[in-house]
Formats: structure tokens, sequence, C-alpha cells
């Protein structure tokens, strides 16, 4: 679906391109003339990896790398690239509407826009076992142990809002909503339908987090399956996820 909000590019942001690193990324390709919208815990680094191997040099190519001018700023630069983007630059997870506020409606409403989805329940598990791996506890995992406790909840990185990110006003913006689980497919007919050259390739990135491989169900009691429901029951209804 296209957008029809007007609007401008604004001034060019203090900091938007930075290709000498190795870092997930949201893209704009003039070149293929498409958008890819990262969303959160859906593969993003890998798509991202992929798809910028076939971006030319004057793409825009938005992510978290540290600018110069970061180190004078007593607010973290991630923060300012959320709220202020026509400035400093566009997030690695900007929304669809500052990336049209970024670069104009025009380029937007006409460019081919996806992102990736991922059934709440699986993501959320992977999330937490992602957020747990990357400081020490003195307790072992347990979702739904943790995910139940209010004080974690409050002092935890817990929930995510990708729906925010592929909608404008409630209206999902992405003309393709590839479904994590069909992730190849769905990325082999965004590429026919840009014309990128080659398959995209994806690397592996950001395995391995979740100590067994079991199905997410299981790491859910009746009350933490029915929180994430109320949490994400935007994305639930709109593709017809199920637990």
């Amino acid at each position: 679906m296209r957008s029809s909000a007007a609007g401008a590019p604004a001034s060019k942001p203090l900091y938007i391109l930075s290709r000498s690193r190795k870092k997930p990324a949201m893209i704009v390709s003039d070149k293929y003339k498409f958008i890819f919208i990262r969303t959160a815990k859906t593969a993003g680094t890998s798509t991202s990896d992929a798809l910028e191997r076939m971006v030319s040099d004057g793409d825009l190519v938005a992510d978290m790398s540290r600018p110069s001018w970061s180190k004078f700023s007593p607010v973290h630069h991630g923060a300012l690239k959320r709220t202020l983007p026509q400035l400093f630059g566009l997030h690695v997870h900007a929304t669809a509407a500052q990336i049209r506020s970024v670069i104009g409606a025009e380029k937007f409403n006409s460019y081919y826009k996806f992102c990736v989805e991922r059934n709440p329940w699986d993501r959320q598990v992977s999330l937490y076992f992602q957020r747990y791996g990357k400081r020490p506890h003195k307790r072992p995992p347990d979702f739904d142990r943790d995910m139940r406790s209010f004080l974690f909840r409050n002092t935890e990185y817990v929930r995510l809002n990708n729906w925010e990110i592929y909608t404008i006003k409630g209206d999902v913006v992405a003309d393709r909503v590839i479904d994590y689980d069909n992730l190849e497919e769905g990325l082999e007919e965004v590429r026919r339908e840009v014309g990128l050259p080659a398959p995209i390739d994806l690397p592996r990135h950001r395995s391995g987090h979740r100590p067994e491989k079991q199905n997410y169900r299981q790491h859910y009691s009746d009350a933490t399956r029915d929180m994430i429901a109320r949490w994400y029951a935007k994305e639930i209804r709109a593709f017809d996820y199920a637990f």
C-alpha cells in the first residue's frame, strides 16, 4: 500500500551515512527504488547486511555507528536520532513517518517499501533471551517467571513497538510485510519486484541466545500468553498470528 501524505525532504541531517562499519541498518536505495524498514527481532541485521552488498555509494544507509559529534553530546546519539531525525539522521529503527519526513513524501510514496514481522509470542521469547544474555544475573533465565514480574518488566527492555515502525496513523504503509518464518522466500519476491541483480544471501547473526531449541510455547503460562496478546494485539489482528 501507498501513503498519500504530502511533504518535502528536510535539509540534510548532520549524520546519516556510515559505510565503513559493520552495523545493522535501515536502507533507502535510489538505485533500486526501495526502502527497507527495519523492525526489531526479525533478522534485521542479516537482511541489512545482505542488502548493503547491492546498494550504491549514494544510497542512504542509516545505522547506529557513533558519529564524531556524539562525544560532545550529553544525550546519546541514538536518542537524538529517535527524536530529531531531520537534524541527527535516521535511527536504525526509524519509523515510516520519520523516514518520510527525511526523504520526502514523493520519494517515500513511490519507492517499494518492505519490512519483516514475526509472530509476537515467538519474538518475545527471542528478545528475552537476547537481552538476558547481555548482563549478569544471579538466577538462571526463566521467561515466564520474569515476564510475570512487575519489577523485571519495569527495569528491563521487554516491550517492542514494531507496529509503529511500519504504520502511519495505524495504517500499514509497507508494500510488503514479509513473514519471518518465510523470510528467504519473501526476500526473493522482493528481489524480483525491485530488480536486484542477485539472490539475497542471508548471513547468520545473533543466533544462539536461547539455551535450547524449544518451541516458544513451552516458555509460556496462560498469564504470559495473554499478556503478549494484549501488548501486540494490533499486529496479531492484522496478520492473523496465533499462539
